[in-house]
């Protein structure tokens, strides 16, 4: 939604296209990402599955019996790959199945007919609008990290990131969850999941699981993560004010740390260690002359006061700094902030 120029709101075009969609906006909203991904086959089939209740059926007495059943469909990283393998093997054997064959294939395979019907009829409904929408649905399989880098703009506040110690995950806004035992990420969890559903029954479980990158993470998720940044210090090799970055999404670190440039995050603090290190200090890589010229200088001055044993030649480095910093221009905080406005001052001059 933004607001218009008359003062009402408007929608967007993607948010005109997540209204015509036939699902829950959040799976909608996979599918629209899935276009720019090349990977609209996969999720349709996935988000018109995760809209109904899970086609696949765990009878309490033949649990292990259904479990191998569907395992053939597995994925060893992700739950959600199977609903793409489960639907490709039902096309096939609907194609050469009776409907009273198919009904028995799915008693057989612990499947829910009616459940199967229903995901049917929501996947038909997703497909039309998909080509009025004119999305492209693509032919070529899509790969691991496409189609979950789309299904993820949807599931961002159902990832987790395993405890080292233990098999739980704490999750957004620290909730510590399990890997349901059905998945098949239950008995090697992976650093970093996401999950389709959590659900509370005598604990936490994460239903529908996959094996995610933290990195995918950031570039989804603009309007939500959160920046911190801790020791902002002086790089002469950089030529820059540098800092450790840390990148979170509702309380969980998908960037624990990295060094970014400091510059555009707090000025006054760049440009006041530019002229104290850089300047005053001389920790500067750089081929000025006057640069040069006044190291040398300074180098001679401290020569002649240690020769005649006086402490009162040589300029005091708040002296120096004062100097600079009425001087050179206010948004100078790094070399190479120093070397544009120099060469329009030079112009000037």
């Amino acid at each position: 939604i933004r607001t218009a120029d008359n003062g009402h709101q408007q929608l967007t075009k993607q948010g005109r296209q997540l209204a015509q969609l036939p699902i829950d906006p959040r799976l909608a909203r996979m599918v629209l990402a899935a276009q720019k991904n090349a990977c609209v086959r996969e999720v349709m089939i996935i988000a018109s599955a995760l809209s109904i209740q899970d086609p696949r059926e765990r009878p309490l007495d033949k649990q292990q019996a259904a479990d191998e059943k569907h395992r053939r469909f597995a994925d060893k990283n992700s739950d959600f790959l199977s609903f793409v393998h489960l639907w490709d093997h039902l096309l096939e054997q609907q194609k050469t199945l009776s409907s009273g064959q198919f009904r028995q294939l799915c008693r057989r395979d612990f499947l829910s007919y009616l459940r199967l019907r229903e995901w049917q009829d929501i996947h038909r409904q997703l497909s039309q609008t998909v080509k009025l929408l004119r999305l492209p649905v693509n032919t070529v399989t899509a790969d691991h990290r496409t189609v979950h880098s789309a299904l993820l703009t949807g599931l961002l506040s159902h990832i987790g990131q395993k405890d080292s110690e233990k098999t739980e995950f704490t999750g957004a806004h620290s909730a510590r969850f399990a890997i349901f035992p059905a998945s098949q990420l239950f008995k090697k969890p992976p650093k970093w999941i996401m999950v389709a559903q959590l659900l509370e029954t005598s604990r936490l479980w994460g239903r529908i699981a996959a094996r995610i990158e933290p990195e995918w993470i950031e570039p989804l998720a603009p309007h939500l993560v959160k920046y911190h940044y801790s020791d902002p210090h002086w790089e002469k090799s950089q030529g820059a004010v540098m800092a450790n970055e840390k990148v979170t999404l509702f309380g969980l670190p998908i960037v624990a740390s990295r060094k970014i440039n400091y510059g555009a995050i707090d000025p006054p603090l760049c440009r006041e260690l530019f002229i104290r290190h850089g300047l005053v200090e001389g920790q500067w890589q750089t081929r000025h002359v006057f640069f040069h010229a006044n190291l040398q200088l300074l180098a001679e001055v401290e020569a002649m006061e240690h020769k005649s044993r006086r402490r009162d030649i040589l300029v005091d480095d708040e002296t120096l700094f004062t100097f600079y910093e009425q001087r050179i221009g206010a948004d100078v905080v790094s070399a190479r902030h120093f070397d544009s406005w120099w060469k329009k001052a030079r112009q000037i001059e």
